[in-house]
């Protein structure tokens, strides 16, 4: 009788031991992005383009929410189809040169490049953190509601004026070669988009 506790005492342990191994591998080994964002550096992102580019519209499965995502969107929708996807969500932004090479090397793999080459970010001419326009702050761009410029860009030889569509308020990202470049067009100008989901560390 004492073997046989002994036994299922010794069956339990190394249930409890399994168990918390289990544990362990589902909360550190588990993507830190879900579908359909995808890691890139330190941050999830997601691609309006990145599904055949044939689709003008296409299913998005995200927490158990099905989206119809069009692929195409004005600065302003393509700000709120991000938020639809997650609260926390938002056009992306680009705040380094090393980050800027992580989105290149993506884009030019999986994001079709050669049909959308261009794609809406987060970044506009003006300051958008007090209720009332600055008009000075518009010489200079923003992220989003930042109190501060952009620390980086790489705007075409330092100009602001876009080679493709009219100098407008909102900055698009075009790849160009195997780099991204930043340029600016009207914020009515629909097209592609891509927007981040900061990871919690």
């Amino acid at each position: 009788m004492m073997a046989s506790g002994r036994s299922c005492e010794l069956v339990i342990l190394v249930l409890l031991i399994l168990a918390s191994y289990a544990c362990i591998y589902l909360e550190f080994w588990k993507p830190r992005c879900m579908k359909p964002f995808v890691e890139i550096g330190d941050n999830c992102y997601f691609f309006s383009t990145n599904k055949a580019p044939t689709y003008e519209y296409y299913k998005v499965s995200y927490n158990g929410r099905i989206f119809s995502v069009p692929a195409i969107l004005d600065w302003l929708h393509a700000s709120f189809a991000c938020e639809t996807l997650d609260a926390n969500a938002r056009l992306l932004t680009v705040r380094t040169a090393e980050e800027m090479r992580y989105l290149s090397n993506y884009i030019g793999r999986y994001a079709h490049p050669g049909t959308h080459p261009f794609f809406w970010s987060g970044g506009h001419r003006g300051s958008l953190a007090q209720l009332e326009v600055d008009h000075s702050s518009l010489e200079r761009f923003y992220w989003h509601h930042d109190p501060h410029p952009m620390n980086f860009s790489n705007f075409v030889e330092q100009q602001t004026n876009s080679t493709r569509f009219p100098s407008g308020f909102c900055v698009y990202l075009e790849y160009v070669g195997s780099e991204l470049i930043m340029a600016t067009a009207s914020c009515k100008q629909k097209m592609a988009f891509a927007c981040e989901l900061q990871l919690l560390n």
